[in-house]
């Protein structure tokens, strides 16, 4: 009975933390709320403080339980086998930038509470939440990083800003420069432009690295 029970409480859990997902697509973090996503998933709202404790809690849950962006993370480092040579690297680093933007794109409720930490940057569940991403984002340039010796942690960081910054300005606004945010062709030219980055950045930096030998 106990295992039925438990059973049925990660269903429950789970079924809570996708509805949240949903309510954050249609209307915002900033507009959603418990009642909404008790509404959504079919439960009493006691039980969301019963298994989150609150907002902040099921906020905090949708991120570590994989809702966010970290399971796609963990994913693709599944899919890249170890002790990869540079310029293998180099190529599954320029795929991971590719592949995430493709996900950041369809996924509504990360953008969505991407632009919630980025109003409320300031509160301790904010930081939680941005620790969490960047603990996944490390572990991800630690396999990935072709030279560790040239600060990939930066470059990353750079790489990701410029998508998040693309795909979040692309909900209000048609182009940048003469690139059509609304068109297939437009995001297959930026997947061009970060392939060819990346390309550039690995013939920099394995001569870089032949100097120092």
């Amino acid at each position: 009975m106990k295992v039925v029970k438990r059973r049925n409480r990660q269903m429950t859990m789970e079924r809570i933390l996708r509805a949240m997902g949903e309510v954050m697509a249609e209307r915002g973090t900033e507009k959603a709320g418990i009642n909404a996503v008790a509404e959504r998933a079919g439960v009493n709202k006691v039980l969301i403080y019963r298994y989150f404790g609150g907002w902040n809690g099921l906020l905090e849950a949708y991120v570590h339980r994989g809702f966010f962006l970290s399971m796609f993370n963990d994913k693709f480092l599944d899919s890249v086998p170890d002790n990869l040579a540079p310029e293998a690297r180099s190529k599954a680093w320029s795929e991971y930038t590719i592949q995430f933007m493709r996900e950041f794109r369809n996924r509504k409720s990360s953008q969505e509470l991407i632009r919630w930490e980025m109003a409320n940057g300031e509160t301790e569940l904010a930081r939680r939440l941005a620790d969490f991403r960047d603990q996944s984002y490390k572990t991800m340039v630690s396999k990935l990083a072709p030279y560790s010796a040239f600060d990939p942690i930066a470059i990353t960081s750079l790489m990701v800003a410029a998508v998040t910054h693309l795909v979040l300005t692309s909900n209000h606004r048609d182009h940048i420069g003469d690139i059509d945010l609304r068109s297939d062709a437009g995001w297959e030219r930026l997947e061009t432009a970060i392939r060819r980055i990346y390309s550039s950045l690995n013939i920099a930096l394995d001569r870089e690295n032949s100097k120092k030998e």
